[in-house]
């Protein structure tokens, strides 16, 4: 029996732990390559793994279609207080740390 990536992703992101410390990693990422896409879809796949798109949307107060749109990559800067209203609705928030040096 073969699983679908994204069917064993969804699986593995039903763990906490696990959903908070994908997202870092896509940000640490994102600051080293400014690639931003890996970041929203990150934030897509534990949104889907919690509920659906159109629920969180609505539990935030953005409109489903400009979420949809900046998960997938359609908006390219969306604003701060945006990444926010996410992050919050999934129960982060954003934080500073020092750049650590190699």
């Amino acid at each position: 029996m073969t699983i679908k990536f994204n069917d064993f992703l969804n699986n593995e992101l039903q763990n906490p732990e696990l959903q908070k410390e994908w997202i870092k990693q896509t940000i640490v990422e994102y600051a080293q390559d400014g690639d931003y896409k890996e970041f929203f879809r990150a934030l897509e796949q534990v949104i889907k793994a919690r509920t659906t798109v159109k629920q969180f949307a609505e539990s935030v107060g953005i409109n489903r279609v400009q979420l949809i749109d900046i998960l997938h990559g359609k908006t390219k800067s969306p604003s701060l207080m945006t990444v926010n209203k996410i992050l919050s609705g999934l129960g982060y928030t954003l934080s500073i740390d020092d750049l650590k040096t190699a």
